[in-house]
Formats: structure tokens, C-alpha cells, sequence
């Protein structure tokens, strides 16, 4: 057994039926532990149909019953889940002087607010006392860092996990809950096919990345499975950019 080995444990990822969360859902799944997915779209219940994980709970992040859902099915697989993980996605370009109040409220409430609350039921979900040790990993944006026209509210709902995951993480790591977050560069996925198969939009995306390559769904993954694993036992409050070095590439890089 290696120190990344997560036998017996047992995991929730949410936003798991498509792109980073399936990853991260399989990887923890491959290493052993019991996976939970939990997502909107109906895709998630093929995962669980076809092997890639132990439950699936298809169902809205911003409704409680999800959350009660999915701990519950951790319960029934053995649990508590000692291992969380929030992918759950929602970001639309629109203009910041042009978004409506319902859609700005709608993406923080799924990126910050939800993550919030699951955090919190995940939490209060492990036994009595000090639990054994367990670990919450959110995943987070470049877009924390800088802007992207269209994405103020994305934007600032990811900048808002970040603070989010410091504050959990000393909060609650006196009571053996760590809380880390990984935040990931350009990685193609589905819902952005129409820049990694644009030429141009394409070649701009690799231009920003030091590597000269885009990263996978699955580098994220391992990432994730490293912050959840006992191998990262005293890294708590901590952001990892997986993005290739993008967010340590100064603008005037791009002139040469």
C-alpha cells in the first residue's frame, strides 16, 4: 500500500458526470476508495451503472436534499465520507455591466455559497470528537487570480472559495479536517470545445502556456488525489495551480 492509496475511504465528488469531477471521480475510484458522484446531469447514474464508482446521486448542489443524498449514500457504503471534493461548474460569458441580478446570483451560489453549505453538512456529517483524518478539496480557477472579460461573477465566486478553503482549512483543522484547493489551467473539456478546436482561439490558449501544451482532465485529477491522500498529511490552506505555469506568465512573454 503506498501513501496515495485510498482504500477504504470514502469520497463525494460532485460535478462528477463530465470533464475534471468524472476525472477526479475515476482516480480516487482507481485508488481505491468508495466514490459517491453526485451532479445534475443524468450522464452521472452511467457511471455508476457501468462501474466507475460505488453511488450516484443526480441531483441540484444548491438543494439540501442533494447534499443529505449524497452523505447519506456515503453512510450506506460504510461511511461517514472522509474525503469531499467540489467540481461543480457554472460560468457563462456575459458583460459586467450587462448581468442580470439572477445570473450573478446564480453562479456565486453554485461556485461559493453551495460549496459552503456541503463543506459545512460534510463536516458535521463525521462522528463525534475528533474525527479520523479528513480531507476537502475545492476545485478553483485561474480566474481567482486574474480577469477574463464576461466572467467578473465566476471570478469573484472562485477568488471567494479560495478564502473559503483558508478559513475551513483553520477552522477545522484542529478537528482533522484539512482543506486544500487545486486550481487548474485550460484543460479541454466539453463545454469548452469551441476554443481548443478553434484554430486561432486554440494556438492563443497554448501561447499562454510555458509547457506549449494544453493540460488533461486526468493531471488534474492526480492533483486532487494527492490532496486527499495521507501523502499530503500537512498541507492544509494551500491553493496548487495545475495550469502548465500559465499564472506565472508575465503579459510581455507573449511579445517575443
Amino acid at each position: 500500500m503506498t501513501s496515495t492509496d485510498l482504500t477504504d475511504r470514502i469520497a463525494v465528488v460532485t460535478g462528477a458526470a463530465h470533464g475534471i469531477g468524472a476525472a477526479v471521480a475515476a482516480e480516487l475510484t482507481a485508488r481505491g476508495a468508495k466514490v459517491v458522484a453526485v451532479d445534475l446531469a443524468p450522464a452521472v447514474r452511467a457511471h455508476r451503472e457501468q462501474g466507475r464508482v460505488s453511488a450516484a446521486v443526480c441531483g441540484d448542489v444548491t438543494d439540501p436534499a442533494t447534499v443529505r443524498a449524497a452523505l447519506a449514500a456515503a453512510e450506506a457504503l460504510g461511511g461517514p465520507a472522509t474525503v469531499l471534493v467540489q467540481a461543480a461548474y457554472a460560468g457563462t460569458p456575459e458583460p459586467l455591466d450587462g448581468q442580470s441580478e439572477e445570473s450573478w446570483d446564480r453562479t456565486v451560489e453554485l461556485v461559493l455559497s453551495a460549496a459552503r453549505r456541503f463543506d459545512r453538512a460534510f463536516v458535521q456529517a463525521l462522528a463525534t470528537g475528533r474525527p479520523p483524518a479528513a480531507a476537502i478539496v475545492h476545485i478553483a480557477s485561474p480566474h481567482a487570480f486574474g480577469a477574463v472579460p464576461g466572467f467578473a461573477a465566476y471570478a469573484a465566486a472562485k477568488a471567494g472559495l479560495l478564502a473559503l478553503t483558508r478559513a475551513a482549512a483553520v477552522e477545522w483543522g484542529p478537528r482533522g479536517v484539512r482543506c486544500n484547493a487545486v486550481a487548474p489551467g485550460f484543460i479541454p473539456v466539453e463545454r469548452n470545445r469551441h476554443v481548443w478546436t478553434d484554430p486561432a482561439l486554440g494556438e492563443a490558449m497554448l501561447r499562454a502556456s510555458p509547457l506549449g501544451r494544453f493540460g488533461t482532465a486526468a493531471e488534474v485529477a492526480r492533483a486532487v488525489a494527492f490532496l486527499a491522500s495521507p501523502e499530503s498529511s500537512f498541507v492544509n490552506g494551500a491553493c496548487l495551480p495545475v495550469d502548465g505555469g500559465m499564472t506565472a506568465l508575465l503579459p510581455e512573454a507573449l511579445l517575443r
